[in-house]
């Protein structure tokens, strides 16, 4: 491919889309609390799921933040995904991090291989240049698609509120955006949309 190829820009999501930060997290926590049980997680609010309740937050930005961000496993098959797909779309990588978790993701980019060229850190993924975002959070959905623009959710337990398209994993979201870049291409009357 020739390095001027147009390349439609993808935003993607980390946490909860290509790491999997509960997995992580739980792990972690099971290590140090072997007795304890935790509920299972379907929405953010993390405190109501681990026994140490709102110290929850503290595990993971002061005690373990590190190790949990730059150990959490990827989800399987989601940079595989990306790999297969970047050739055809430009991958951006689009996350929300606090200060102290930007350098243990660059980290766990860098230690599993995501192909991007372009790493972008915000809460507010809506600015973004880029014609489609992947995420688990439906607020980054919603303003998002507010934009007029397309927004993929990543099917969590925690996202089951989200009215728009859902996606079980990596690959599948870049097979309905194949399909869906081919239909908006067939409608378009002034040439296609994206080529």
């Amino acid at each position: 491919m020739s390095p001027f190829t147009f390349r439609p820009q993808v935003l993607v999501d980390v946490d909860g889309v290509l790491r999997d930060f509960i997995g992580g997290l739980c792990s972690v926590y099971k290590r140090e609390y072997p007795d304890h049980d935790i509920k299972f997680i379907d929405s953010r609010r993390l405190e109501d799921f681990f026994p140490i309740g709102e110290e929850i937050y503290d595990f993971i930005d002061h005690r373990f933040r590190r190790e949990i961000l730059e150990d959490a496993p990827a989800y399987e098959g989601a940079v595989a995904a990306l790999e297969a797909w970047e050739e055809k779309y430009e991958i951006v990588i689009a996350t929300a991090q606090p200060t102290a978790g930007r350098g243990p993701t660059m980290v766990w980019l860098g230690k599993h291989d995501v192909p991007t060229n372009e790493i972008q850190i915000t809460y507010d993924k809506h600015l973004l240049a880029g014609f489609v975002l992947l995420d688990d959070f439906i607020d980054n959905l919603e303003a998002f698609r507010d934009t007029d623009r397309l927004a993929v959710c990543l099917d969590q337990p925690w996202n089951q509120s989200w009215d728009g398209p859902r996606v079980k994993n990596v690959h599948e979201f870049f097979e309905f955006l194949d399909a869906y870049v081919a239909e908006q291409n067939q409608n378009w009357d002034d040439g296609p949309l994206i080529a």
